[in-house]
């Protein structure tokens, strides 16, 4: 009895057993706001921990040329990604032994990132490496891959400076855009980069189980899925027939060639050359083919279309032209001697033709390209008046088209001589020389294309483009590129007229008469502008038919020599090919009209030799029947 009473009324026991139920309430308490009340956030912490969000990858807009000819497409490559919190240094070491990597850039690229957010450290792995890294994948924490596209071009040389190259995206640019990450790859160079915008298109992010080692076993479905979004296709105004044949044309020679259609601005074609291969960009550039690349003296890398600025030679003589006409300094009748050279004061300029050519109109001067004529031009013009019209005709300044490093070229001015040489100390024989395209004058081949397309319609022409169309592959939404109609203002009509029947009589029976093809009308202008480097550069502007102007072409062969007997002949050959194309030229029809008119004309020799040693022939016997 007594140690039952005392075991009901030790106390000890009673605050134990309260102890316990106050703990379990606790606990209970715990459980139900962990798993009831605070359920959603403790959820998604557990997800944060098997649970990991991947970046998606769109793919690449592809690109055709106008006809819609596929140029650019994507093929699938294998990038290979660290993720900081789980990398060991053993992966490390063991990544840059395998794909021979400095393991300190390595490191200094996870220590800039987030703790989970994976780091792309290498790209376009081939199968036998990455094959060999998934059987070893246990001895590498850290390390994942992913399939993304990769570009591949179907011409990698013919092209190259119109498309431009990709790369990984540089530190400078990320602050650009907040939809770029480190390891992206982005448009470095030409219209890739131009058009990054619409051709890299939009990235999604998928949620993913993984294990304890960050090994994915399983895919979430998850309200914050989103698929990538492709890029749009583009398709250019470029032709890739012309565009080829023209790369033909070049062989080996250094220059460019650009044609542009009249009616709508966009560019035919746009060849620069030397080109490099594409295709040794698509992936990390090779240390030694780069260092070639920047050593080669013929400078690949550089774009001579758009890039390059050179004097151009006789070709802008149309602008001295053009300004003594409508400022009424001279009219279509005053005339000029060319005894072969000029002289201002002690020092003689030469004309290309020795012996001269003699009494010479505006008409005569521009045929025959004669140099004098347009010495005595450029000193009764002006620095200010040619100046004027030099900016009228947009020289000076970026064309605009879609590509990144467009040079802006150089006007003089009278304010640049006399910053250049001094106030007042620069000499006329400064203006006789820029009358003729030389000098200080800088062009690119861009430009003079704008320039011909303005001359061919009497100073209507469009903005020179590169894209035609941007078609979504998704929607099928298309976006086509148009552009207004702008006029060149202040050019009286009869100017027109008078210059652009110069340019049809130097491609008649002048100095650009190699340009011509067979029963179509045309108009051009040749030039050889004096290179103190060495030879001299060698152009050709013109547009055909001289009628209805449908294409204005440039050709220019850096160090080529004769405008008239290099680059108008390689201007002849892409009209006829253009017009070919179009069903208004035919080869064999020429052909046989060539040698028709050769056995005509060899069929008169003979006659005249018989007639000359007093023998009748039956031609002159019918003749005098």
């Amino acid at each position: 009895m007594n140690n039952t009473f005392s075991s009901v009324s030790n106390p000890r026991k009673w605050i134990y057993y309260g102890a316990v139920f106050i703990a379990m309430s606790f606990l209970a308490f715990g459980f139900f706001r962990v798993q009831i009340m605070e359920s959603s956030i403790y959820l998604k912490k557990s997800e944060q921990n098997s649970v990991k969000v991947e970046t998606r990858y769109p793919v690449r807009g592809m690109i055709y040329d106008r006809n819609g000819k596929l140029i650019v497409d994507n093929r699938p490559s294998f990038s290979l990604y660290l993720v900081p919190a789980q990398t060991k240094s053993r992966t490390i070491v063991a990544l840059s032994e395998i794909l021979g990597m400095d393991s300190t850039e390595i490191r200094k690229k996870l220590h800039r990132m987030r703790t989970f957010q994976p780091v792309k450290i290498a790209r376009y792995v081939d199968l036998k490496t990455l094959v060999y890294l998934q059987e070893n994948i246990l001895d590498l924490p850290g390390l994942e891959w992913k399939v993304e596209p990769r570009r591949h071009y179907l011409y990698s040389r013919a092209f190259s400076h119109v498309l431009g190259t990709l790369g990984e995206i540089g530190e400078n640019e990320l602050s650009q855009n907040p939809d770029y990450e480190p390891g992206d790859i982005v448009g470095k160079k030409g219209l890739e980069k131009a058009l990054d915008t619409y051709l890299r298109g939009q990235k999604g992010v998928r949620y993913v189980k993984v294990d304890a080692f960050g090994r994915k076993v399983g895919e979430v479905s998850h309200h914050k899925n989103v698929n990538p979004y492709p890029g749009k296709d583009v398709f250019l105004t470029l032709d890739s027939r012309l565009q080829l044949y023209a790369d033909s044309l070049f062989g080996d020679r250094r220059g460019a060639l650009v044609a542009v259609d009249v009616q709508t601005g966009g560019i035919l074609t746009l060849l620069s050359k030397p080109e490099y291969d594409l295709t040794q960009f698509s992936e990390a550039v090779d240390p030694v083919v780069w260092k070639q690349l920047l050593s080669d003296s013929t400078k690949p890398l550089y774009a001579r279309a758009s890039q390059a600025a050179y004097p151009p030679g006789s070709t802008y003589k149309l602008v001295a032209a053009i300004a003594a006409l409508n400022e009424g300094i001279i009219t279509t009748h005053w005339t000029a001697y060319c005894p072969g050279y000029f002289r201002i004061g002690r020092k003689v300029i030469r004309c290309w033709k020795a012996d001269g050519h003699g009494e010479l109109n505006l008409l005569g001067a521009i045929k025959n390209s004669c140099n004098v004529f347009f010495y005595q031009l450029g000193l009764k013009i002006g620095i200010d008046t040619w100046n004027k019209y030099s900016r009228l005709f947009l020289f000076g300044k970026k064309t605009g088209v879609e590509l990144t490093t467009e040079n802006s070229g150089l006007v003089p001015s009278k304010a640049y001589y006399d910053r250049v040489y001094g106030k007042g100390k620069w000499t006329k024989g400064i203006l006789a020389n820029i009358a003729i395209g030389q000098g200080e004058l800088l062009v690119t081949p861009l430009q003079m294309a704008q320039f011909t397309m303005i001359l061919a319609d009497s100073g209507t022409y469009y903005p020179l483009h590169l894209t035609k169309k941007m078609i979504d592959p998704v929607t099928g939404k298309t976006d086509s590129i148009r552009f207004a109609p702008r006029r060149i203002k202040g050019v009286k009509p009869e100017v027109w007229t008078t210059v652009r029947e110069g340019m049809r009589e130097v491609v008649a029976g002048g100095t650009g008469w190699r340009a011509g093809v067979w029963r179509i009308s045309g108009a051009g202008k040749t030039g050889t502008a004096q290179n103190p480097h060495g030879k001299s550069h060698a152009w050709f502007i013109g547009f055909f038919p001289f009628e209805q102007p449908r294409i204005a072409i440039v050709v220019f062969v850096e160090n080529g020599g004769s405008g008239g007997g290099v680059a108008a002949p390689i201007a002849g050959q892409y009209l006829r090919r253009y017009f070919y194309l179009r069903g208004e030229y035919d080869y064999q029809a020429e052909r046989r009209w060539r040698i028709q008119m050769w056995k005509k004309q060899k069929e008169q020799a003979r006659q005249d030799s018989l007639r000359a040693l007093g023998i009748t022939t039956e031609s002159d016997s019918a003749i005098s029947n």
